[in-house]
C-alpha cells in the first residue's frame, strides 16, 4: 500500500505541475529576484494534490488517523498562497488569516505544554503560552518556508529530508504527512531542478510550511521531544531567523524587499543555483541525521542536538555574510 501511495502522489505532483506550466502564468523578475527570466508559477498545486493522495489512509475508519491539522494547514494555506499568487494580497489580510488559520491548527493539534532540556528536567508551559508559541510557530515555519523559495530546487533542498524524517520519527498522521511532502517535492522537482521551468509559488511554499508546522505539533503532543523539528528545518529557520537579525543590525525595516539571505548572497557571488541547493540538501540530511540519532535512536540529547546545530549555522552563515561584503555585495539590499 505504501508504494502505491508513494507512486500516485509523484504522478499527481508531476501530472499538476505539468498542467500548470502549460497554463504559463508568469513570475516576472524584478530586482529582488533571482532570477532573470519570466517563469511559471504555481507548481505549489501538484504538491498540494500529493498531499492529499498521501493522506487518503485518514479517510479508513480502521486506521483510527486523525490528520485534520495537516489537511487544514493544506487547504488553509494553499488557498491564501493561491489568492497571493493572484491577486496579491496586502500585508495586513495576510497576517490576520495566518493567525486564524494558526489559532484553529493548533486547536485541533493541541499546542505545546512542556520544554524539555533534559529527561529529568522540563519547563511547564500555561495554556494560554503554550498556544501562543504553537502559533507563532506555525506562522514564522509558513513564512520562512516562503522566505527561502527563491532558488532553483532549495525547497526541496530543504525539506525532502525533512519529510522522509517523519516518516521514522512516529507512525500516523505524522508518518503519512512526511511521506506525502516526500514524494510531492519529488514530483516537482521535475520541474524544478536542475534549472527550473516551473516555480512553486506561494500556494506551495506557504502550504509547505504550515503543513510541517501542524505535523509537528501532533508529533510533540503524541510525546515527541519538541527540539526535533525546528531542528529538522534548521537550515531554514536559522537562514530567515539570522538574516532578519542582520537586516535590523544595518538599520533595513523588518518588511522591506531585500535579497540578504545566505542563498542569495551565494547566488550573487556566482554560485549556480543547483551548487547552492547541494549545499542545503546536505545541511538538512545533517539535521536529519541528527534527530534521527536524538529521537528513534535515543543516542544523543535532542536539546545539545538543537543548539549545537545553531552554532554551527551561526557560524556558516556569518562566513558566508563576510565572505559577500569581502566580494563588495552590498549587505543591505
Amino acid at each position: 500500500m505504501i508504494i502505491v501511495l508513494v507512486f500516485a502522489a509523484f504522478i499527481a505532483a508531476a501530472g499538476v505541475s505539468w498542467m500548470v506550466r502549460r497554463a504559463a502564468i508568469l513570475d516576472h523578475p524584478n530586482a529582488r529576484s533571482s532570477h532573470s527570466t519570466p517563469t511559471p508559477r504555481g507548481g505549489g498545486l501538484g504538491i498540494l494534490a500529493a498531499i492529499g493522495i498521501g493522506l487518503t489512509p485518514a479517510l479508513v475508519p480502521e486506521f483510527n488517523i486523525d490528520a485534520r491539522p495537516v489537511v487544514l494547514a493544506a487547504m488553509g494555506f494553499g488557498l491564501l498562497g493561491l489568492a497571493d499568487d493572484l491577486l496579491a494580497l496586502g500585508t495586513k489580510l495576510k497576517f490576520l488569516t495566518v493567525v486564524l488559520l494558526g489559532s484553529v491548527i493548533t486547536w485541533l493539534a493541541g499546542p505545546v505544554g512542556a520544554i524539555a532540556m533534559t529527561d529529568g528536567l522540563s519547563a511547564s508551559l500555561p495554556y494560554w503560552a503554550g498556544f501562543a508559541g504553537s502559533v507563532l510557530w506555525i506562522f514564522v515555519v509558513a513564512n520562512s518556508a516562503n522566505f527561502m523559495d527563491g532558488s532553483d530546487g532549495l525547497t526541496i533542498a530543504n525539506f525532502l529530508p525533512a519529510g522522509l524524517a517523519l516518516l521514522v520519527l512516529q507512525p500516523g498522521a505524522v508518518a503519512l504527512t512526511g511521506l506525502a511532502l516526500a514524494a510531492g517535492l519529488a514530483g516537482f522537482a521535475v520541474f524544478n531542478i536542475p534549472r527550473a521551468s516551473l516555480f512553486m509559488g506561494d500556494v506551495g511554499s506557504l502550504a509547505i510550511g504550515a503543513v510541517f508546522a501542524a505535523a509537528a505539533l501532533m508529533g510533540i503532543q503524541d510525546g515527541l521531544d519538541v527540539w526535533l523539528y525546528p531542528l529538522l528545518i534548521l537550515p531554514v529557520l536559522a537562514d530567515v531567523l539570522l538574516t532578519l537579525t542582520g537586516k535590523l543590525r544595518n538599520g533595513i525595516g523588518f518588511l522591506a524587499p531585500h535579497r540578504t539571505h545566505a542563498y542569495q548572497l551565494l547566488v550573487r557571488m556566482g554560485w549556480p543555483h543547483w551548487q547552492v541547493a547541494l549545499v542545503y540538501l546536505g545541511l538538512s540530511s545533517v539535521c536529519a541525521v541528527l534527530v534521527i540519532l536524538a529521537g528513534p535512536a535515543g543516542w544523543l540529547n535532542a536539546f545539545a542536538a538543537f543548539w549545537g546545530a545553531v552554532i554551527g549555522l551561526t557560524v556558516l552563515h556569518t562566513l558566508v555574510r563576510r565572505r559577500a561584503a569581502a566580494s563588495g555585495i552590498d549587505l543591505k539590499n
